[in-house]
């Protein structure tokens, strides 16, 4: 430990800048002024800076494994988290937390557009506007641990002393785990090896093999116009063989939208 803090300085210097900040923006019921926000911005985004550029050097050790188990254990535990949750506003975060970590293993799957598209439909429409109808329905105002942070030098202290320490173990012991080849680096490889060498002739006196089994034609099967993981191959394959599926999906969203407005509480008129 001694070894590893002389040797990324600038790593514990932004763990504590950022630490700062963070006490620095906690909410505070104490006393009647509130305090700028501004100074501790500019702590937390220093430390930040800071701690990346101290860290970066071994994040590249950093294999897919780990990356894989971070991802798969936040998204289970943020989903039993919003199942368990009285607050439906804790309930939405919670939510939106599960579908960052499914994205995260999306993207070690190498599909980029489904990550992207799976956050911007869910995390980005879905968990605000969900927030949106809370916050409208329940106009009471927010509850005094809402107004006021609860053990905030204890929780701050806690949680950076255990990113420093993930952070050592990590940079101090790296996994040496080679990583697969990908599905379309092998597809390609062998397109151009079939393009180069034309398939084997079978033997004069070789018996006929059976006939393959009649399997329907899916629409998403790849072709060289709409090769594995294009945005053509994966628009085919979603408005083509899963139709059904997407439509029946859209009813059922367009079914609790409606039930969401019937059941929404009534005011008389004029009133907000």
């Amino acid at each position: 430990m001694n070894e590893w803090m002389q040797q990324h300085p600038a790593s514990i210097g932004g763990l504590v800048l950022w630490a700062i900040g963070l006490l620095w923006l906690m909410p505070s019921g104490k006393s009647g002024k509130s305090r700028p926000q501004l100074p501790g911005v500019l702590l937390a985004a220093a430390g930040v800076l800071a701690f990346c550029l101290g860290a970066g050097r071994g994040i590249e050790t950093l294999q897919t494994e780990v990356m894989f188990w971070t991802f798969a254990l936040t998204a289970l535990i943020c989903a039993a988290l919003m199942i368990t949750s009285k607050n439906p506003v804790y309930g939405a975060l919670w939510f939106a937390l599960a579908t960052l970590g499914t994205c995260g293993l999306f993207m070690l799957q190498s599909a980029p557009f489904l990550a992207a598209a799976t956050i911007i439909v869910y995390a980005g429409a879905v968990i605000v506007t969900f927030l949106f109808v809370i916050m409208l329905a329940q106009q009471s105002g927010a509850a005094g641990y809402d107004r006021q942070a609860q053990l905030v030098v204890p929780a701050v202290l806690s949680s950076f002393i255990l990113l420093g320490v993930v952070v050592q173990q990590l940079q101090s012991n790296p996994l040496k785990i080679e990583r697969p080849k990908t599905a379309v680096a092998e597809t390609r490889s062998a397109g151009r090896g079939s393009a180069t060498s034309p398939p084997p002739l079978p033997a004069p006196d070789a018996p006929t093999p059976p006939p393959p089994p009649v399997i329907p034609a899916m629409l998403s099967k790849a072709t060289p116009e709409t090769p594995v993981g294009s945005m053509k191959g994966l628009g085919r394959s979603l408005f083509g063989d899963y139709l059904f599926a997407v439509e029946l999906a859209g009813t059922i969203l367009l079914v609790a939208s409606i039930g969401a407005i019937a059941i929404a509480p009534r005011r008389e008129e004029g009133a907000l």
